[in-house]
């Protein structure tokens, strides 16, 4: 009898879930048949067998979290040196029709010859990562690996081209590449098979072929009928509370992690009939519904008008837009036509402000960084965030709710030669100016140098478009969905105000807020301003 364990799944991987047994007890298997798939959060791995025999038990059932060396078959066989004989076989009658299959008492001898020893690798498939947020797809654009290397973890295999960042995709593991599945210009999405690796070898019993030698006592077959049965998939709600009661409700790994980071409570998902699991591809599908009745009801459709022949009146070129350009034009447009805008203006004075700047920009550049009034305003609305919640909250129109973050994570929209690109500083109410400053030169960095990732531009609640360093005296900025709200700066300049009875040089900063006005009054809209307002005019209300 031999025992067969879960081999090593990868390096750094502890552990999987199993997805789909493809043998049944009483199957003769061969060295090398795929008996389980096994789901990690990162890749699904295809266990092969170690040995030949016939399966007596399988040990583990579909759903179970299993680990390296966790034992999953026994085989009658395989690698020991004794007589295997089959278990006697009783009557079976086929109840669904009149056709029977009688097979009488059958015993097989067989006799292991020489065994050796070689080793065994479990081949493990990578499949493409979440690319981020709402970013279904990617061109791969280079390819850093060949079959045959031999790659540690984490090491890069080939950068995929969003819409919106170029994406470093690294290995899960360890190993040698036994193939790749993809070239330089397909496009590929979550989920997309990409490279095989072999990440790591068992030493099992390999024995020589075998004749079986069979006795056989008067087998009659009449007639064997195969009936297929089809299944209707229909999909039913499933309540959070009987999910968790019944105890039929199981995720993979993967799944969760990105139900998790799409806000999507798991629990409450639909399943499909006959099925009590929920995969990474239903946790897509469902996102999916979810942004097509969002934008189906969350107003009018905007048809694109078709561009006239504009060659009629003189010579034209035409470049193609980059991915971000795309991006921002399509959450634009998104924006404007689900969100009912409304600005305020207000005019700052920071005289005072830029004078205790330029005293401690200094201080700021020996460390390696700078003070800016950029860097400054994320600290002053991080902290007005904190006073009006309802500024850093997101609108749930299927279910006629607020809801309101704990977090609060800052954007600030930078220009680069790509398109508008916003990196956002996360939990920035809990961050000194030092530390916002320090931040904010890496992500331009980053920004420049086109190595901003997805992580670095997910998760904002609330946005800060800065103009001042180009001049204007206004700015009307479109709030950016889910956000509700959105502080636009216009250029500073020396204004004459009345002070104590005269006219003083004063340096004046405006001020926009853009808000959503189906969950913010212009009342509203106002003391928040005001209370940036005077947080920025009177230093000592908040710390450097």
């Amino acid at each position: 009898m031999t025992e067969l364990k879960l081999p090593e799944l990868g390096e750094g991987i502890e552990s999987g879930t199993v997805i789909n047994i493809m043998v049944a007890v009483g199957d003769t298997i061969t060295l090398e048949q795929s008996l389980m798939e096994v789901e990690t959060d990162k890749v699904v791995v295809e266990v092969p067998s170690d040995a030949e025999g016939v399966v007596t038990e399988i040990l583990v059932n579909t759903g179970d979290q299993i680990s390296q060396g966790t034992p999953i078959i026994r085989l009658q066989g395989g690698d020991t040196a004794q007589e295997m004989e089959t278990p006697e076989v009783a009557e079976i009658k086929v109840a669904e029709s009149d056709t029977a299959v009688l097979v009488q008492e059958a015993q097989v001898k067989t006799e292991v010859v020489n065994k050796t020893t070689s080793k065994k690798a479990a081949v493990s498939e990578i499949k493409l990562p979440s690319l981020g947020e709402g970013i279904e797809n990617g061109t791969i654009i280079a390819i850093h690996v060949a079959e045959g290397d031999t790659i540690a973890a984490e090491q890069t295999l080939m950068e995929v081209e969003t819409d919106k960042v170029v994406v470093e995709v690294p290995a899960d593991f360890a190993g040698e590449i036994t193939e790749i599945l993809v070239k330089i210009g397909d496009e590929v999405g979550e989920g997309t098979p990409i490279i095989k690796i072999s990440s790591g070898a068992s030493e099992v019993a390999e024995e020589e072929p075998v004749a079986p030698v069979v006795e056989e006592k008067a087998v009659e077959v009449k007639e064997v009928v195969k009936v297929e049965i089809p299944v209707n998939v229909e999909t039913t709600p499933l309540a959070k509370n009987d999910a968790k009661r019944n105890g039929r409700f199981r995720a993979s790994p993967l799944a969760k992690k990105v139900a998790r980071e799409i806000g999507i409570d798991i629990a409450t998902m639909p399943l499909k009939s006959g099925s009590n699991r929920i995969s990474v591809q239903d946790v897509k599908n469902y996102a999916k519904a979810l942004n097509q009745n969002r934008a189906s009801g969350g107003g009018a459709a905007m048809a694109m008008a078709t561009l006239p022949d504009l060659s009629k009146w003189g010579a034209i070129r035409s470049e193609a837009m980059t991915g971000i350009m795309q991006a921002t034009s399509k959450n634009m447009t998104t924006s404007w036509s689900n969100i009912p805008h409304a600005w305020l203006q207000e005019k700052v004075d920071i005289t005072y402000l830029e004078q205790k700047r330029q005293a401690h920009k200094g201080a700021f550049k020996a460390k390696g960084s700078s003070l800016t009034i950029t860097g400054i305003l994320v600290k002053v609305v991080a902290k007005a965030l904190e006073d009006f919640p309802i500024f850093n909250a997101s609108i749930d129109t299927q279910n006629s709710a607020i809801v309101y973050k704990d977090y609060i994570n800052v954007g600030v929209a930078v220009d680069s030669d790509r398109g508008l690109m916003v990196p956002v500083l996360k939990n920035a109410n809990e961050k000194s100016i030092t530390d916002i400053s320090y931040e904010l030169g890496n992500l331009a960095e980053k920004v420049k140098s086109k190595k901003i990732g997805m992580d670095d531009l997910d998760g904002g609640t609330f946005t800060i478009s800065n103009l001042g360093g180009i001049g204007t005296s206004a700015i009307f900025p479109l709030v950016s969905f889910p956000q509700v709200a959105i502080l636009g700066v216009a250029g500073s300049q020396t204004e004459a105000v009345h002070i104590d009875g005269q006219f003083q040089p004063r340096l004046i900063m405006p001020l926009t807020i853009g808000f959503d006005h189906r969950i913010i009054n212009g009342a509203d809209a106002a003391r928040f301003l005001k209370h940036v307002k005077t947080l920025l005019e009177d230093w000592f209300m908040w710390k450097l």
